[in-house]
């Protein structure tokens, strides 16, 4: 039996998803995984993953300390290491705070995703009356793929935290594995809410509990609880297997829509899983299936895949991953790894363009964009006199540039692919104008005239190209109404501005040019110009690709 005590928690730092398939030291070594536990007793306070601004994250973050006046304003890392005031709530209610947070969802939009996080992760002052505030947050995070933040982030409540805080912080503890803690403290060692009528959540959790305890005696209660009809039908045949090794060949692994923190716990503990689970488990659950020893690399890869592209993890454990597994995997996945670990061996601009557009062709977890960003730093590195010869190819390199931050790069290796006609002027002026400001300056009317012509033949590109130059002021600016979003960046409600934005552009697949003129001036109201620049890069570049 695979016993859920021998299993380590989930690595303590965002960059868990490298786990693979090699020796447990050979991965702890990679990954930096520390290798003694800290004291179980406590929260453990992480910060999130690299790339969340300009800023970074560094050895002079500024943690909120657990003292605070308040626990709602408990975070990962201070608001000033993030990029973000301490006001960022400005005078948002807590009621329309917490609306806010448990709306909140991933959306197609890594740079909208990343910025969001940094709201729910950002230790500041809390709106009045935002009790339950913290829950929300952690409930958000676990919908984002990290639980493990959920979980620290969770923990900053100290031993007395409300019940919807208990519920949030088991959850996201049963899904990263930190089950003894969990079950000692949390549940054996002290009665656990009650919950609410009807809710077996509390039950089933004692139970699973009990059944990993190994005390011969438990088997009773479990089997008793299971004929009372106190767990979940689904989680009854789990809960025997744990209490009966021989039935363990015999569990079903439930459906992947059907997966909840409590089964995946239930599942690591019988070391039950597969890569169609990781392939279509809701995104919530991703981080625990991940650690199950039964998932190799193609699952692993996939997991990081899909966390990558809502921003869960960093680009660079992405890139990491295809170089360490791509002798492991095979088919589309495959030839994605093996692309990135000839690049990493040897950038070559002809393969890593072909091997972006197959990724616009051949779709994905994330597309294009997602290639684009991991093999943004190979791209980067291609001499620029290559550029006039590549055609499509060289397009496609630009672009990887674009979306990973090199945009020094990009504009160099523009210049030297030259234009052949008006509407690609038009085009990469666009492009270069909104993602290097020292462009903007070349804007020309004419380019604009092109863009306006093409819009009234129904070219939704050149639509939210203008839309993006009308919000830097680089083009033609037409008045928009003094409301929504707009109207709360401009009132100083930052975090409100960041999330509903983020909401509304989640809604267009893909953005419209409005939605998105709206969101670039509401987060330039509010101090991030770059994060909105980002933001229409990426809409620009990505919709192309789509």
């Amino acid at each position: 039996m695979f016993s859920s005590k021998v299993i380590k928690p989930l690595l303590l730092i965002p960059a868990f998803m490298m786990v693979g398939t090699g020796p447990a030291p050979a991965q702890e070594v990679l990954l930096g995984q520390p290798t003694v536990a800290g004291d179980p007793d406590e929260p453990i306070t992480i910060a999130p993953t690299d790339g969340y601004s300009a800023v970074g994250f560094d050895d002079g973050i500024d943690s909120t300390s657990l003292e605070a006046p308040s626990v709602e304003a408990a975070g990962l890392a201070g608001a000033g290491a993030l990029g973000l005031d301490d006001a960022m709530w400005g005078t948002t209610t807590g009621s329309r705070a917490i609306e806010l947070i448990d709306a909140a969802v991933p959306t197609r939009l890594y740079t909208v995703n990343r910025l969001v996080r940094r709201v729910l992760v950002a230790g500041v002052t809390p709106p009045e009356k935002s009790e339950g505030l913290l829950a929300a947050r952690a409930r958000a995070l676990t919908r984002f793929g990290a639980a493990e933040e959920a979980a620290s982030l969770a923990g900053a409540a100290g031993r007395d935290p409300g019940i919807d805080l208990q519920r949030a912080r088991a959850e996201a503890a049963l899904i990263v594995g930190r089950d003894e803690t969990l079950c000692e403290k949390d549940v054996l060692g002290a009665d656990p809410p009650e919950g609410e009528q009807g809710d077996t959540f509390w039950p089933s959790l004692r139970a699973y509990c009990l059944a990993r305890s190994g005390d011969p005696l438990a088997a009773v209660a479990v089997n008793a609880m299971v004929e009372l009809g106190g767990v979940e039908p689904t989680d009854a045949p789990l809960l025997e297997a744990l209490v009966d090794e021989s039935l363990i060949d015999y569990v079903p692994v439930p459906h992947a829509s059907m997966l909840t923190p409590l089964r995946i716990a239930m599942l690591r503990s019988l070391g039950r899983a597969n890569r169609p689970a990781i392939e279509s488990a809701p995104l919530p659950m991703i981080a625990g299936l991940f650690a199950l020893e039964s998932t190799g690399a193609d699952g692993a890869l996939v997991a990081a895949e899909r966390l990558e592209a809502v921003g869960a993890i960093d680009t660079a454990v992405l890139r990491e991953m295809y170089v360490s597994f791509a002798d492991e995997v095979d088919g589309p996945l495959g030839t994605r790894a093996k692309a990135v670990k000839d690049a990493d061996d040897k950038p070559d601009a002809t393969a890593m363009g072909n091997a972006l557009i197959a990724s616009a062709r051949s779709g994905g977890p994330g597309g294009f964009a997602q290639l684009a960003r991991v093999l943004a730093p190979a791209a980067a590195q291609v001499p620029v006199s290559e550029a006039a010869t590549l055609g499509a190819v060289g397009y496609a390199l630009r672009d990887a540039m674009l979306l990973g931050g090199f945009v020094r790069q990009a504009g160099a290796w523009s210049d030297a692919q030259g234009t052949k006609t008006i509407a690609e002027q038009a085009d990469i002026a666009a492009v270069m104008a909104v993602a290097d400001p020292e462009r903007a300056g070349a804007w020309q009317r004419g380019y604009g005239d092109t863009l306006r012509q093409r819009t009234r033949n129904g070219d939704e590109h050149a639509r939210r190209a203008l839309a993006s130059l009308a919000g830097f002021r680089i083009a033609l600016r037409p008045n928009l109404p003094d409301e929504g979003f707009l109207r709360a960046a401009r009132e100083g409600r930052a975090a409100e501005a960041v999330l509903w934005s983020a909401a509304e552009i989640g809604k267009e697949t893909p953005p419209t040019a409005r939605t998105l003129d709206t969101l670039i001036r509401a987060l330039q109201d509010i101090g991030l110009s770059d994060e909105a620049r980002s933001i229409a890069i990426e809409t620009m570049i990505t919709e192309r690709w789509r």
